[in-house]
């Protein structure tokens, strides 16, 4: 179901049954509102007329950011880890780790490896490479925000950094850690923020603050690099 709101965008409205409140969410410029299958039109029409200023923004912030380059898995493509540019490297050792060395991601191949394979070791590193990297945050800052989390786990999101579970489990999104040091400093602390505080109150982000006083920065980082974040 299509309709439109006062301003100019058009909206995808999805009713279910699995929801009990409404959700907004823009993705490549497309606007999509998730509702209970319960709620009439006009509380619908409240929602999307609430929220037309944010999505406006939204709109334009998108409209603005030119689209990532698609990678090359050819020795010479550039890949971040950490913020910091690394180039690829295929060669033919006989060792199927990959691993950096001198500024270069090194992959093992042969002469028949296909991009899908190149892709796939590469994906590999990365995963485990983060999964290293934000256990060790998040044991630090959790340290710091005095807080236990009940397991540190990766997963591909396609739309979110991280989550914190009701249970206190924490997910990151494993492309992360493509991202400046900061920029996955901020999301850990995201995360064990709301171990605390399960909402995105004011309370929530003043304890967010404490330990990233520029949180603010490392979410516009993230609004107008995240989709940039890809291997």
């Amino acid at each position: 179901m299509n309709t439109s709101s006062k301003s100019d965008f058009d909206i995808k409205i999805i009713r279910t049954n699995r929801r009990k409140t409404a959700s907004v969410r823009i993705d490549a410029g497309v606007v999509q509102i998730t509702v209970p299958n319960v709620l009439s039109d006009k509380s619908i029409q409240d929602i999307i007329d609430s929220k037309s200023t944010w999505i406006d923004e939204k709109l334009q912030l998108q409209s603005s950011i030119a689209p990532a380059r698609p990678k090359q898995y050819v020795s010479g493509e550039t890949f971040l880890y950490l913020g910091k540019k690394y180039r690829l490297k295929l060669t033919n050792n006989s060792a199927q780790t990959a691993k950096l060395k001198r500024g270069e991601l090194l992959i093992s191949t042969k002469h028949d490896s296909s991009e899908e394979h190149i892709k796939h070791q590469i994906a590999q590193w990365y995963w485990l490479h983060a999964e290293h990297h934000l256990k060790d945050k998040t044991s630090r800052y959790a340290e710091i925000l005095k807080v236990i989390p009940k397991s540190v786990s990766l997963k591909n999101y396609k739309a979110r950094w991280g989550s914190c579970t009701i249970t206190n489990d924490i997910i990151y999104n494993w492309k992360i850690i493509i991202a400046p040091s900061r920029i996955v400093d901020y999301v850990v602390v995201h995360e064990l923020s709301h171990i605390h505080e399960h909402n995105h109150s004011p309370s929530f982000w003043k304890l967010v603050s404490k330990v990233i006083p520029d949180y603010k920065d490392c979410r516009k980082w993230l609004k107008i690099n995240g989709q940039t974040l890809n291997i």
